[in-house]
């Protein structure tokens, strides 16, 4: 009777432990936080996200982070190799997982201010999505179930180094890499204070002009940007920069020839733009100071879905090198460019760009046409 007992006791204990284990696991497995993400919006999502969908440019920062094997689906706009005629190569981040996105189902077109399709976003069972896109976020929301996590948009409309570390670490704590954020943000503090250093110069700063900045596709000469990021490091005087405006901007020929920089840098992307109409305006640019001093020269285009952070850094080091001689004589640009690509995306696409765009080539404008030296 004794050992019937004990028996029962035993079988009701195990149960018990059982029963303990199973819905101790269920609730550790469906444990959920409530975050303010970077719009302001509170959300609730799990505690330990596995399963991500990043639009609308986002992916950059997952592939920074190193979390890419956590991504799901993507847009189609990621998987094609030519946008309106910009190479995927200019995405940068793109390099790094050419080899992996055909293996992904598509959740929809992509691009900016596009909505997914909502159905085979749910198909794909994201514990999450991250967008850029804070009007489309609570429509994403509401239409899957799904927690959208809305992130900064960085770079096309105003830039400050501060909100590129904020969002590194945002995304890091969210995606159980800290330690990977604050890497990055280290490399990228070290990289400014060395631009910083290398630029101390005494006396007027050097005026600088950007031209056929790229934004959503390519633009000619007159096309610049405000606040350029890869100049706020550098001690140089953007002549844009007087108008007020934050961001990409238009600027009158009229206006370009009263500023009249010392030096001109050339969107890559844009190039043949500025070329075919230097053809038609050849007595503009040859009013151009820079121009007569054989001082222009091609930079990448960073802008490419959005702004890409190692293309910027990138380009601040090459104008540097240009503009401030003695302070970077003794940096090899090229090394440090590939450093700077495999800091950020464990891989370095140096080459494949640099055949891609006409970028860090010094521009000369001749009587009938302008050639890359």
């Amino acid at each position: 009777m004794q050992g019937a007992l004990r028996f029962k006791l035993a079988k009701f204990f195990l149960s018990c432990l059982f029963v303990i284990y199973f819905f101790g696991v269920s609730l550790a497995k469906n444990e959920t936080i409530k975050i303010t993400d970077q719009a302001g919006r509170e959300v609730v999502l799990p505690k330990k996200i596995e399963r991500i969908v990043a639009l609308h440019g986002t992916l950059r920062y997952i592939v920074y982070l190193k979390a890419f094997d956590k991504v799901v689906g993507i847009e189609g706009f990621e998987k094609q190799r030519s946008i309106q005629g910009n190479p995927a190569v200019g995405r940068a981040y793109w390099n790094a997982i050419a080899d992996r996105i055909d293996k992904l189902p598509v959740i929809g077109e992509g691009g900016p201010g596009k909505l997914p399709d909502f159905e085979k976003l749910i198909t794909v069972k994201p514990d999450v999505i991250f967008t850029h896109e804070p009007d489309l976020a609570d429509i994403i929301q509401k239409r899957t179930g799904i927690p959208v996590v809305v992130l900064a948009s960085i770079g096309t409309q105003g830039f400050k180094i501060e909100d590129v570390y904020e969002l590194l670490r945002f995304l890091g704590i969210l995606l159980n890499k800290e330690k990977r954020a604050e890497e990055l943000i280290h490399y990228l503090r070290a990289c400014i204070e060395d631009l910083k250093k290398r630029s101390e110069r005494n006396g007027r700063m050097p005026t600088v002009y950007v031209g056929a900045v790229s934004m959503r596709g390519h633009h000619g000469f007159t096309s610049t940007q405000a606040n350029y990021p890869p100049l706020l490091w550098l001690n140089l005087k953007n002549v844009v920069d007087e108008l007020g405006a934050k961001g990409h901007v238009f600027v009158d020929r009229e206006k370009l020839l009263l500023w009249n920089p010392d030096y001109i840098f050339i969107d890559a992307n844009g190039f043949s733009l500025v070329a075919d109409d230097y053809r038609k305006n050849k007595t503009f640019y040859q009013r151009l100071k820079a121009v007569k001093n054989e001082k222009v020269y091609t930079l990448l285009p960073f802008n490419f879905y959005r702004a890409n952070i190692e293309l910027m850094l990138i380009n601040s080091y090459f104008i540097g090198k240009t503009v401030h001689e003695k302070g970077f004589v003794d940096l090899n640009f090229e090394r440090k460019a590939r450093e700077i690509l495999k800091t950020f995306l464990g891989v370095d696409p140096y080459d494949n760009l640099v055949s891609t765009y006409p970028a860090f080539k010094k521009v000369k404008f001749t009587e009938r046409e302008i050639l890359l030296k």
